[in-house]
């Protein structure tokens, strides 16, 4: 009885020395059959995502209002493309949520978004164009670093998303007449612009030349009444 005792308290010693070793580490993936993790991520319109265009990370802290990214052993952040229907994955190397002690709790939250509105989520969201979404807060057990401890915990308590609509249009700067031309400029933001006309709002926009990166045109005045529209394009 004494040698279980003395037993029992050792594995308790341990484990209290594990929460107070290194940060908390997950295994960032949102699939994982094993622990019943299944959580694709899917565009405004119910698609999945697929490919370098989209990029997620994980999210996390000691409150909900707290959230840093995971980052590697460098402390550098960690962002994952989608290589399947709805799925990223890191693989098996752990991610650290530096905030969070080992074998912690944490608060928890993916956030994905089109890499061609923003290099980061961040940047993405601030841009207000859509493109970019986040799941609901989980509050998730980490592993810790190395082999003293449980290793890289699942994202138990994940669920699946959808990115915001994103929105094609352009802030319009100024249109003015120059001569007998229509100078028409806007801000950037997107990768080309297409600058369409219409004789009456509700008739058809029509293109104007092709697809340009430039933020401003100038076109020949008509000589009868035209609306115009610039449309951004991703590509």
């Amino acid at each position: 009885m004494k040698g279980r005792l003395i037993l029992h308290c050792a594995l308790l010693n341990l484990l209290l020395s594990w929460s107070g070793f290194g940060q908390a580490t997950f295994a960032l993936r949102n699939r994982y059959a094993l622990y019943g993790v299944n959580a694709p991520v899917f565009d405004a319109q119910g698609v999945p995502l697929e490919g370098t265009n989209y990029l997620a990370e994980l999210s996390g802290g000691p409150a909900p209002d707290a959230l840093a990214p995971a980052t590697d052993d460098s402390q550098s952040r960690i962002i994952v493309p989608f290589g399947t229907q709805g799925y990223f994955s890191y693989g098996l190397t752990e991610v650290f949520i530096p905030t969070v002690q080992g074998f912690g709790w944490a608060w928890l939250q993916v956030r994905a978004w089109d890499v061609r509105l923003g290099a980061t989520y961040e940047e993405t969201a601030a841009r207000g164009l859509g493109g970019y979404g986040e799941s609901p807060l989980f509050y998730a057990q980490g592993g810790i670093a190395g082999h003293l401890g449980p290793p890289p915990q699942p994202l138990v308590g994940l669920r699946s998303f959808r990115l915001r609509p994103t929105t094609m249009a352009v802030l319009m700067r100024s249109i003015r007449q120059q001569g007998d031309q229509v100078v028409v400029e806007w801000n950037p933001g997107f990768k080309r612009y297409q600058l369409q006309h219409t004789p009456a709002l509700g008739e058809p926009w029509q293109n104007l030349g092709v697809p340009t990166t430039a933020t401003s045109v100038t076109n020949l005045i008509s000589g009868s009444a035209e609306f115009f529209r610039v449309v951004g394009l991703l590509e």
